[in-house]
């Protein structure tokens, strides 16, 4: 179902759907000459530009003002605050503007803040290992098993293995 919401910006003027779809409302606008006018909403019929995504042009007090289509869905269903190098249409398709194909790629900041978190998470899962299981390490390692190997059994890091092997880590165990 086709949902329409307000444009930021163009509130009482122009709304935006779900499906892509960009429409202007029934208003009274006053011309350059200061004569007021009444004006009949319409859907808008995009044009498509050279890289083959559709935009529209949006007036406010005889200027206007050309968007993409998609960064208005998105801007107005997703976030306010993208912009439309950061969005990502899921079948490829530059013409489909639908709220369910769109999504936004995060900044670089965003990126930055989702890798410490996820740094932090790693952190927090150490695993202990006793003394029975480090010396299991070092004889399975001096045996040929891999390092790769080892550290997928006990669900370290390969690093961490490393240390093992060359008591970095775990110095006391013999």
């Amino acid at each position: 179902m086709e949902h329409w919401k307000m444009i930021e910006g163009y509130e009482g003027m122009y709304q935006v759907s779900t499906a892509g779809n960009v429409r202007s409302l029934d208003r009274i606008i006053e011309t350059s000459r200061g004569v007021k006018q009444r004006r009949k909403g319409v859907v808008l019929r995009p044009r498509i530009n050279q890289e083959g995504y559709r935009k529209v042009t949006l007036y406010q007090q005889g200027r206007g003002e050309r968007y993409y289509v998609g960064e208005l869905v998105v801007k107005t269903f997703i976030d306010g605050e993208a912009v439309q190098e950061r969005i990502i249409r899921a079948d490829g398709n530059r013409l489909n503007d639908q709220v369910d194909n769109l999504t936004v790629k995060p900044t670089v900041s965003q990126a930055y803040a989702s890798l410490l978190d996820e740094f932090e998470s790693l952190l927090s899962q150490h695993i202990e290992l006793s003394p029975r299981q480090i010396r299991a390490i070092r004889y399975r390692y001096q045996t040929g098993q891999s390092i790769r190997r080892l550290a997928l059994t006990y669900q370290v890091t390969e690093n961490r293995i490393r240390n093992i092997i060359d008591k970095k880590e775990a110095q006391y165990v013999i």
